[in-house]
């Protein structure tokens, strides 16, 4: 769709006619008077204020009555002949686009996807959608082709927990390719950063106070692009990693406000980038409440993500050293503060581990750390 076509198509064509009914009333002259000083009968100078052609001959008589060139008029003329075709042109294609946009609407939520992207739904359908084609560098059209829609469509399942959109959840995950782009990390990614990426941001989160712009600066680092993309209504997602050709990226919605849920969230999508995304076919991985857990790769992007932040061998030697299991919920606080000082392991991290496999997630005593 043409750019020039839309900022130079006027909304409507102005006949040269509109032009001299406005002389008149500024002039306080009749249509009689104009008339006489044309040298034509009334009912000539009706047919012309309704929209007649103006004609080299109409033009030079306009020049004797209003004082305005000939010529200025004869451009006005060929001006309206042009803005016709190109108004009728554009009407054609607005038409398309109109189709366009209703094929969309039952895949997407519109409403939500234009006032995100501060896309002025008083536009032109044709100008919404050239939009929607710039920040997301094809058709919108073809959304529905997309892996993540398909991948979504055979992983999808009914919650037991939340009511799910499906529209809003194909929705956020297109918002969440189009800020994946923006975020661009500018450098080729090479399978096995995505292991070193979870090394880094796991020392830094035993380390103490990791903050998110240090996520992304590390995820950056090792060419993976990170964003954010608050959830919708009814989306109870919590992280995705898609494969954008030359780069990775991850993306999480904050849908808890706890620092240790993200870190475990961000390195969950780097073992599914790490394990899945490089030499199999899977290009897109949701993480949520509505995509199924039951799958193996998410069992192992579960396992990755544990391992990394603490090993798996020295988590058994805790919990037998330390056993956790069968105490009061008094008593498990104070047990895993002591297991994270003893083995030099950042608490809010031990606490999420623990809450994890539990599943036990409302805990006495352990309030989450917010995101920072």
């Amino acid at each position: 769709m043409a750019t020039n076509e839309i900022q130079t198509t006027p909304f409507r064509a102005v006949h040269p006619t509109e032009i001299i009914k406005d002389e008149l009333k500024a002039r306080s002259m009749s249509q009689k008077e104009l008339a006489e000083r044309m040298g034509l009968q009334a009912p000539n100078v009706t047919r012309l204020l309704k929209g007649e052609n103006i004609t080299t001959s109409i033009a030079r008589k306009l020049e004797a009555a209003l004082d305005i060139p000939a010529d200025f008029w004869m451009r006005l003329q060929t001006q309206y002949d042009r803005d016709i075709e190109s108004v009728a042109a554009r009407n054609e294609v607005e038409k398309e686009a109109i189709v366009a946009e209703k094929t969309l609407a039952g895949i997407l939520n519109l409403n939500e996807i234009y006032k995100r992207l501060k896309i002025n739904t008083a536009m032109f359908v044709q100008e919404k959608h050239y939009r929607l084609t710039e920040f997301l560098g094809f058709d919108p059209i073809k959304i529905g082709e997309l892996d993540f829609v398909q991948e979504l469509s055979h992983n999808y399942k009914k919650s037991d927990k939340s009511e799910v959109d499906e529209k809003n959840q194909t929705t956020w995950l297109t918002l969440a390719y189009i800020e994946s782009r923006k975020n661009n990390p500018g450098k080729k990614f090479i399978p096995g950063n995505a292991r070193l990426a979870a090394r880094d941001i796991a020392s830094r989160a035993h380390a103490g106070g990791l903050r998110e712009a240090e996520i992304k600066d590390i995820l950056n680092k090792y060419c993976i692009a990170y964003s954010v993309v608050t959830k919708l209504d009814k989306t109870p997602i919590d992280a995705a990693s898609m494969n954008l050709g030359d780069y990775p990226a991850i993306i999480t919605t904050h849908r808890y406000n706890d620092m240790s849920r993200l870190i475990f969230n961000v390195l969950h999508e780097l073992g599914h980038i790490e394990i899945h995304m490089y030499g199999k076919s899977k290009d897109v991985f949701v993480s949520g409440d509505s995509y199924s857990m039951d799958s193996p790769c998410e069992r192992e992007a579960n396992e990755f993500a544990q391992n990394m932040l603490i090993s798996q061998s020295l988590w058994n030697s805790m919990m037998r050293c330390g056993p956790v299991n069968g105490l009061r919920f008094g008593n498990i606080v104070d047990r895993l503060k002591t297991l994270s000082e003893e083995n030099h392991l950042d608490y809010n991290i031990v606490v999420w581990r623990w809450k994890f496999e539990s599943q036990i997630y409302q805990l006495k005593g352990a309030k989450p750390v917010p995101i920072k």
